[in-house]
């Protein structure tokens, strides 16, 4: 089985065993969660987690989050890896995201493992840096620049980690992170606007560049973060 078809089989997998699994003796859980802590990241991607609790081991479960806009500024990665000085502003917009997979907990109270699919929308960044004298891609540029990286929707076989502190009751506060760690990053569509945009050699040699600064990036891999609040329904 190559690394295409793996994801289509897993999903084909789940989609057939989950009725059988649904008719054995175990719990429906509900959950609503976040897939950013809006304190810090000035995000929210609220979620709802729907699954099935098989046994005391295995959980089988579907998490999905909305679209996001987040301002990232300073803290962005991607606007850091350019090397360029003269950051206005950087914005995102995150598309939906969603896990379908099985979680695997040894023991009570252990943290648990994942493993299944995970699906990303269409992010994008638009990145903007003041006019000033610049050298790009070994030619110079003078003016305003705007950068917009894209990395189109997709999927990819993931595994993760998380754990559940229970509150008392039915209740208990679930976190988790599943990526897809197989394979490479999705390579991004950068476009260039403005007064101090390269042109030619120099637009291909610094796209060349972001590309590969992207790639080294793990947060820019197929992934889905979850925080939020788990309801047991016996």
């Amino acid at each position: 089985m190559n690394r295409r078809s793996a994801p289509l089989a897993l999903l084909t997998l789940l989609t057939m065993t989950a009725p059988a699994l649904a008719g054995a003796d175990g719990r429906w859980q509900l959950g609503l969660s976040f897939g950013e802590i809006p304190v810090l990241a000035g995000s929210f991607k609220p979620g709802i987690t729907v699954g099935y609790r098989l046994d005391d081991t295995l959980f089988l479960g579907l998490e999905l989050q909305a679209a996001d806009h987040l301002q990232r500024d300073g803290s962005s990665f991607n606007a850091r890896n350019t090397g360029l000085d003269g950051l206005v502003s950087s914005t995102e917009r995150t598309g939906m995201r969603a896990f379908l997979g099985l979680r695997y907990r040894p023991w009570r109270d252990a943290p648990h493992l994942a493993l299944g699919l995970v699906m990303n929308g269409e992010d994008r960044e638009v990145m903007d840096f003041d006019a000033r004298p610049r050298v790009i891609g070994g030619a110079s540029a003078d003016g305003a620049l705007r950068i917009v990286q894209t990395r189109g929707r997709g999927l990819g076989l993931a595994v993760g980690m998380g754990y559940a502190l229970s509150l008392g009751g039915p209740v208990s506060l679930d976190t988790g992170l599943a990526m897809a760690l197989l394979g490479d990053v999705p390579t991004p569509r950068v476009q260039f606007a403005g007064a101090g945009a390269p042109e030619g050699e120099a637009a291909d040699a610094f796209r060349a560049a972001l590309e590969r600064a992207y790639a080294g990036n793990i947060h820019n891999r197929y992934h889905l973060f979850t925080l939020g609040l788990s309801y047991r329904l016996d």
